[in-house]
């Protein structure tokens, strides 16, 4: 096999492996905060910690759907953009758009995660992970994947990137 076949062929595995852990990350991060529940009392008053009682929670769920379903159409698109570099720009924008959403995603629940850990004294509300451990465990590890699913896709980006501009300069 010649040098010229083997550099497009390695992108392609190279897309394909970061593709499906992206795929893994998000659906294992979207897994764990779905299936977050726990019930707790204080002071004899019960109260349930759910993710859907969160906002930011409920966008994260949202948003790693959208980036499996997206990476997973992304993954066939990247097979037919080594034979045709034009599909090549395409396959950026969606890398781009999937990135951000990732990054807004995580911000977000990182910033609700951090507010149940500890509270806020100007607000009044009370930290919440003394009560519901098992709870705040399993944010914190969707939180991880999630945040393995940006740096994923990130590099993603800068993979699809550099190869878009190899295209493009191919062009000219």
């Amino acid at each position: 096999m010649d040098e010229g076949r083997r550099t497009p062929l390695l992108n392609l595995g190279v897309q394909v492996s970061m593709r499906v852990l992206v795929i893994g990350t998000a659906l294992t991060s979207m897994g764990l905060m779905i299936t977050n529940h726990e019930v707790a009392s204080v002071y004899g008053i019960s109260f349930d910690a759910k993710y859907s009682y969160s906002a930011a929670f409920r966008y994260l769920v949202y948003a790693k759907i959208a980036i499996s379903v997206t990476t997973l159409v992304t993954l066939v698109w990247a097979c037919l953009a080594v034979r045709r570099a034009g599909l090549v720009f395409v396959l950026f924008f969606l890398d781009l758009l999937m990135t951000l959403t990732a990054m807004s995603a995580f911000s977000a629940s990182m910033t609700e995660g951090m507010t149940g850990k500890y509270g806020n004294t100007h607000a009044g509300w009370l930290p919440i992970c003394g009560y519901v451990h098992r709870y705040c465990n399993r944010v914190t590890l969707s939180l991880a994947m999630s945040f393995a699913s940006f740096v994923l896709l990130f590099i993603l980006l800068l993979l699809t990137v550099s190869k878009a501009f190899a295209a493009l300069r191919h062009h000219f």
